[in-house]
């Protein structure tokens, strides 16, 4: 991709849904992410009802490069290296190039499907998106993507437990309420960013 189609103004799908505005701050230590150098991640995670239009953000939220980083950190190494060999061993490469190609400013076509399974969006009943930002804009690099809850729990079955706990520790942290009251997630958190 050539640098003038490096970036577009971030999408609809990537502000907050309970804002509806763009995410301005980092989750984790509260880094204003509106200025044009600043980089960052957004994820969010989605549910969809069987035979409804509704659906809900189960969770959303921007960190800023330097957080991301700490938390890919934390992760054992076993961990990192189970995520990369999952990669290498189920996305199709050739392909995911041939869409972004394609589709050079369009990200809604990069996630219609899911990274890993290649599941249509319109027929997952879980999900979550990814998407690499500066300031206001979208980096049209290898994000945005979409991986299908099911994907998840493949990735999530090859984690170390303690990398689990991490990711149960930052969820709690962010988004749950007290354990007490707490149910369950439709799907394991898996920090991909």
């Amino acid at each position: 991709m050539d640098g003038k189609h490096s970036h577009i103004d971030i999408p609809k799908a990537f502000y907050s849904f309970s804002t509806g505005a763009l995410f301005d701050r980092c989750l984790e230590c509260e880094m204003y992410l509106l200025d044009g150098d600043t980089e960052y991640f957004i994820e969010k995670a989605i549910k969809k009802y069987e035979g409804f239009d509704a659906q809900d953000v189960i969770f959303e939220y921007a960190i800023c490069i330097q957080c991301a980083e700490r938390m890919r950190n934390s992760m054992s190494k076993a961990s990192q290296q189970s995520i990369q060999q999952y990669f290498m061993d189920n996305v199709d490469l050739l392909k995911r190039m041939e869409i972004m190609q394609s589709n050079p400013n369009n990200p809604e076509t990069w996630m219609d499907k899911c990274l890993i399974k290649g599941e249509r969006k319109s027929g997952l009943n879980e999900y979550q998106i990814y998407a690499h930002c500066n300031g206001s804009k979208l980096n049209l690099t290898q994000m945005p993507y979409l991986v299908s809850g099911a994907a998840l729990e493949e990735i999530s079955a090859v984690l170390s437990p303690e990398t689990l706990d991490e990711f149960d520790d930052f969820s709690r942290r962010h988004f749950g309420p007290p354990p007490e009251l707490a149910e369950p997630l439709p799907f394991r958190r898996v920090m991909l960013i």
